[in-house]
């Protein structure tokens, strides 16, 4: 016996539109007519977009209380038009929460991954997707994190996308490696974009008119007038900055910036434990646009009690090796891993000088921690010149060695 569907649409429209509403009411029926019982549908509004290069995708946190609101009332027409297919029409803030637990932008697999776990076994998931995400000879959906994870969680419902028809041979290949697919191609698809929309009402256009023309919904376009909604777009709209890190890396690039387009080309997080830096090595990767979407923050914990505390360090660390040593950085790096939920921590320490020598440790000795998902490791430098030359040489060296991981794990991963 075919199991129950639980339909989620996970939607980055701003505003949430007539078009989406049609869509997922044919995609109910057209599942019906296959023979699938859907039982619930779920709007899934996104949080945070990994995508930036957007100006609308940068916003989405922003807009997320109206998007949410809007997809309230899209969600109450649904249940209208769908009374007697499904039996509820819902409107989750799953992608919010899992944002504010992770600090980095979230994805559809560990969406449907964190959904799957706190839901009846009884009812299989399934995700809309557009077809787009099928196109060409390489398609789209190849570049989706960790999508075979994605295709065992849930079944990929693709509904067609003028312009764009899809890889037969590539769907193929999906299912034969387990995937459950099903491509509703008798949809029309109704052409109008969130994006004209925003556009249109931006430039002055009566949201009733949008009404009348069929592309609004009466109750969305008073909320819009309501909540002064056009007046948030404008303002977030002619924000434009530049996004450095979806570039491609280039020659003339600095170290941080290389560190930055790896980090988010990787869809990394990281943070930051800085002793006798002070906070030097944080402030080169925000000199980089676009840092916030990789870089979680840095601790600057100078004097003992400030590793103890706000890092975790043992007290019997410090006083066993000192704060200068490999087994210190290596706790610090772990604290800031875990103070800032990044999936990397990255941790100096050093004597500076004139003072804080001793036999042992000369002025110049240096520690760097670096904490990932693949292991954690320490380095030894022994450093030369004043005390602003050896901190500027210390955040130097612990970049590069940042910088080394990143290109060795872009290399490792570019292989499978």
């Amino acid at each position: 016996m075919t199991k129950q569907l639980l339909l989620v649409f996970g939607t980055s429209a701003d505003p949430l539109h007539e078009g989406h509403v049609e869509l997922i009411v044919d995609a109910v029926k057209a599942l019906t007519a296959h023979g699938w019982k859907v039982a619930e549908v779920m709007l899934m509004p996104v949080f945070r977009h990994h995508n930036i290069r957007e100006g609308i995708k940068r916003s989405l946190t922003l807009t997320f209380d109206h998007r949410f609101a809007i997809s309230q009332l899209a969600a109450e027409e649904l249940a209208r038009t769908l009374d007697g297919l499904v039996e509820k029409v819902s409107v989750s803030d799953l992608e919010r929460e899992l944002v504010w637990q992770s600090n980095r932008p979230n994805f559809t697999a560990e969406t449907m991954e964190a959904l799957r776990a706190r839901t009846d076994s009884a009812l299989e998931l399934a995700f809309l997707i557009g077809a787009d995400s099928f196109s060409g000879e390489k398609p789209n959906f190849l570049q989706w994190y960790r999508w075979k994870d994605l295709i065992k969680d849930a079944m990929l419902v693709i509904s067609p996308r003028q312009g764009f028809t899809p890889n037969q041979d590539f769907i193929q290949n999906l299912v034969d490696q387990g995937g459950k697919i099903v491509y509703l191609e008798e949809i029309v698809i109704f052409d109008v974009s969130s994006r004209n929309i925003r556009v249109r009402l931006e430039e002055g256009a009566d949201p009733s008119d949008l009404v009348e023309e069929g592309i609004l919904s009466q109750e969305i376009a008073e909320y819009i007038v309501q909540n002064d909604v056009v007046s948030v777009w404008k303002q977030i709209d002619t924000k434009t900055p530049i996004q450095v890190v979806t570039e491609s890396i280039m020659e003339t690039d600095n170290l941080e910036t290389r560190i930055g387009k790896r980090l988010f080309e990787q869809k990394l997080t990281l943070g930051l434990a800085e002793s006798c830096t002070g906070g030097l090595i944080g402030h080169q990767l925000t000199n980089v646009p676009g840092s916030s979407e990789y870089f979680m923050g840095s601790i600057v914990s100078y004097a003992y009690q400030a590793k103890v505390k706000l890092l975790g360090v043992n007290w019997e660390t410090l006083q066993s090796y000192g704060a200068v040593s490999s087994q210190t950085v290596l706790e610090m790096a772990q604290g800031a891993r875990r103070a800032f939920n990044s999936d990397i921590g990255l941790s100096v320490s050093c004597i500076a000088g004139p003072g804080g020598a001793t036999t042992n440790k000369p002025v110049g000795t240096s520690w760097c921690g670096l904490s990932t998902p693949e292991g954690d490791w320490t380095y030894h430098f022994q450093l030369e010149g004043d005390r602003e030359s050896i901190k500027a040489q210390l955040a130097q060296q612990s970049l590069e060695k940042l910088s080394e991981y990143l290109e060795k794990r872009s290399g490792d991963s570019n292989s499978h």
